[in-house]
């Protein structure tokens, strides 16, 4: 966000006095200089869409910033002086502009290593992840009830699901991992639906699903990667003609 954040003000300042040299009024070259870069951002995001909030904020500086070219570039065309009044609230504009860009910066890549090492306390033997992680449904709590009666189902069905394989697992190589389904009396359940849903606590842009294949009566399959070591939250979801299942654990993955 950053590099078109800037790299756009840097193309808008050398499109408004490329085009006064050329003999552009100062009205049409602050134009252009808002107009193009914002015209060539709004086709990179149509390819990688950065969000309505990122696209606003593009909007909002190279406007802003298209006025302040016109306003200067008319001063010094006529070599007049600004007060200092209305030079100190335009500063103050921009270096809030330059803040929001670096929050941003941060939001979605994380420190940069450095200033991490500075700033934060020493990782050890662990991976520090410094975006943010991602959204929280609204009024998330008003799912607990139907959790709840979710939990007295499956203890009436006594359904027994035991993943293998987890273990073993190490981030960035695939492992297989094994699910084993039985009923209370422990014969095989057969003809599931069977999904493994993994979250990553630092950074929701890992999250992903897999299916499970079954095997033989009973006994359901798939090959695991994970990007990244770290804490990882993994849910088992297993729908069935006689019931659903649903279980949570806690991974931790080590290099």
């Amino acid at each position: 966000m950053t590099e078109t954040l800037f790299g756009g003000l840097l193309l808008a300042a050398l499109l408004f006095f490329s085009s006064r040299r050329l003999g552009l009024s100062g009205f049409w070259a602050a134009v252009l200089s808002g107009l193009l870069p914002f015209g060539l951002y709004l086709a990179y995001s149509s390819q990688h869409w950065p969000g309505g909030d990122v696209l606003a904020i593009h909007f909002a500086v190279y406007l802003a910033n298209a006025g302040l070219l016109f306003v200067f570039g008319g001063m010094q065309r006529h070599k007049q002086k600004m007060h200092w009044a209305p030079r100190l609230i335009i500063a103050f504009f921009m270096g809030l502009v330059v803040l929001n860009a670096v929050l941003l910066s941060i939001a979605s890549h994380g420190l940069p290593g450095i200033i991490a090492d500075l700033l934060l306390p020493p990782r050890d033997t662990q991976k520090v992840y410094t975006a943010f992680p991602g959204v929280v449904p609204h009024d998330k709590n008003k799912s607990y009830e139907p959790h709840l009666q979710q939990v007295i189902q499956q203890q009436e069905l006594g359904w027994q699901a035991e993943l293998q394989g987890l273990q073993q697992l190490r981030s960035r190589q695939a492992s297989p991992v094994t699910l084993q389904l039985s009923d209370r009396n422990g014969k095989p359940i057969s003809q599931a639906e069977a999904r493994i849903e993994l979250w990553r606590m630092a950074n929701s842009r890992d999250d992903q699903t897999l299916a499970l294949d079954e095997a033989s009566p009973g006994v359901y399959q798939t090959r695991l990667r994970l990007p990244d070591a770290g804490r990882w939250v993994l849910i088992l979801q297993i729908n069935h003609a006689d019931g659903s299942y649903r279980s949570s654990q806690q991974l931790f993955l080590e290099e």
